[in-house]
C-alpha cells in the first residue's frame, strides 16, 4: 500500500493509511462545563479603571455582575472582553509576609491568607491578565496548594481554572499535580485533571503531558486509564499524532493481557519502516504484542530495535529495559539478560521497573551487594 505525504511543521512526512474507522476505544470524558451564572459566597471589593470602589457579585451568563456600595440593589453586567475593563482587588492583610514564607518553602501561611479570596476568584481568570491583578494572586495560591501538598484542594481548584486563559505557569503546576496524584494512587483525580487539561490546552500541549502520564499510569498498573488517554488522542486531526496514539493503544492492550485487541488495533495501520516518524513506537507495540502472545522471537526482534533507537531520556525506556530482559530470560539467553540488567541498574537505579525485574529474577539485596 502506498503511503500519502502530509505537510507537518514544514516537513513532508510519510504516514500510514488508517484502514478502518470501526475501531472503538475508551476515551476521557469532557468535564462539566464551567458555570456561567453564579453568585460569590461574599461580594469582593474591587476598583475600576478610575479607582472607584465596586463590588464583584459573581457572573451572569459569563459576564461580570457588579454592584455599587452607594447604590444598594443596583447591579450592572460588564462583558469580560470590554476594552475599558479594569479589575483590581486588594491583597489581604499578611499577604507580603506569607509570600516571604512561601519563598522559603513554607506554603501554609499563603494558603491561609489567600483562601477566602483566590479560591472563589479562579473563574475570573478569564479576564485578560493586562486588565486585572488577579492572575499573580491566584497563581501564588495555586502554587502553594500544589507545592505545599494540599492535593485534594489543589485538584478542586484545578477544575475551576480556565487554563486556556492563563499563563503556562498554571499548566506546569497542574502537570506537577497530575504526576503527584499518579504517585499517590489518586486515579479518579488523575482522570479528572487529564479531562480538564484535554479541553483547555492546545492539542500538542495536552498530548505531550498525556503520553508521559500514560507511561506513569501503565507503570502503576492503571492500564484502563492509560488506554483512555490513547483512545482520546486517536481522534486527532493530526495524522502522525493519531497514528502514534493507535500504536500506544495497541501496546497498552497487550500490556493489559489482551493481545487480540492489540492485533485488531495494529491492524488499523500499515507496517512502518525505519524512516517513519513513529517507527520506534511501532516496534514497541509489535514487540509487546509478541510477548503477550508468547512469541518471544517477534518480541525480541522488535523490542531490540526499539532499545537501540530510544534515548535514555524517554519516559518509557525503563519499561523497555524490563521487557527486553524478560524476553531474554524467557528465551534462555541468561548472559544477555544479565548484561542488560547491569546496564539498567546504571541508568535507572531507583526505577520501579528495575525493582520488578530484580524480583522476577529472584535476585536478593545481598546478592546485588
Amino acid at each position: 500500500m502506498s503511503r500519502p505525504l502530509v505537510l507537518l511543521g514544514g516537513l513532508l512526512v510519510s504516514t500510514v493509511l488508517l484502514q478502518s474507522a470501526d475501531l472503538e476505544l475508551p476515551q476521557l470524558q469532557a468535564p462539566a462545563a464551567a458555570a456561567e451564572t453564579f453568585k460569590l459566597p461574599r461580594p469582593v471589593p474591587i476598583r475600576d479603571i478610575n479607582n472607584n470602589e465596586q463590588l464583584l457579585m459573581g457572573m451572569d451568563e459569563g459576564q461580570l455582575l457588579i454592584s455599587f456600595p452607594n447604590m444598594p440593589g443596583a447591579e450592572v453586567i460588564v462583558p469580560l472582553d470590554s476594552d475599558g475593563l479594569r479589575l483590581s482587588v486588594a491583597v489581604p492583610d499578611g499577604y507580603n509576609d506569607a509570600v516571604l514564607a512561601a519563598s522559603r518553602g513554607d506554603y501554609g501561611p499563603i494558603v491561609q491568607v489567600l483562601d477566602p479570596l483566590a479560591g472563589p476568584m479562579m473563574p475570573f481568570l478569564r479576564i485578560n491578565a493586562r486588565q486585572t491583578n488577579l492572575h499573580p494572586i491566584c497563581l501564588a495560591y495555586y502554587k502553594a496548594l500544589v507545592l505545599g501538598g494540599q492535593t485534594d484542594k489543589a485538584v478542586q481548584v484545578s477544575m475551576k481554572i480556565p487554563f486556556e486563559s492563563v499563563s503556562e505557569d498554571f499548566s506546569k503546576l497542574a502537570e506537577e499535580l497530575l504526576f503527584d496524584c499518579i504517585e499517590q494512587g489518586r486515579f479518579p483525580a488523575v482522570e479528572g485533571l487529564l479531562s480538564r487539561l484535554m479541553v483547555s490546552l492546545p492539542e500538542d500541549g495536552f498530548a505531550d503531558i498525556a503520553f508521559r502520564a500514560a507511561d506513569a499510569l501503565r507503570t502503576a498498573g492503571e492500564h484502563a486509564l492509560s488506554l483512555k488517554v490513547y483512545g482520546t488522542l486517536v481522534d486527532s486531526a493530526d495524522t502522525v499524532l493519531r497514528q502514534r496514539s493507535l500504536l500506544w493503544a495497541g501496546y497498552s492492550s497487550a500490556v493489559s493481557g489482551n493481545p487480540a485487541q492489540a492485533r485488531d488495533i495494529l491492524g488499523e495501520l500499515d507496517d512502518l519502516e525505519r524512516g517513519d516518524e513513529n517507527f520506534v513506537t511501532y516496534c514497541l507495540a509489535r514487540g509487546r504484542t509478541g510477548l503477550a502472545e508468547d512469541n518471544l522471537r517477534e518480541g525480541l526482534r522488535y523490542l531490540s530495535r526499539a532499545m537501540v533507537l530510544t534515548s535514555v531520556e524517554a519516559s518509557y525506556k525503563p519499561e523497555l529495559y524490563y521487557l527486553l530482559i524478560r524476553a531474554y530470560r524467557g528465551s534462555g539467553q541468561e548472559e544477555a539478560s544479565a548484561r542488560l540488567l547491569r546496564e539498567f541498574e546504571i541508568f535507572y537505579p531507583e526505577n520501579p521497573w528495575l525493582a520488578k525485574s530484580r524480583s522476577e529474577s529472584g535476585e536478593t539485596e545481598t546478592e546485588r551487594i
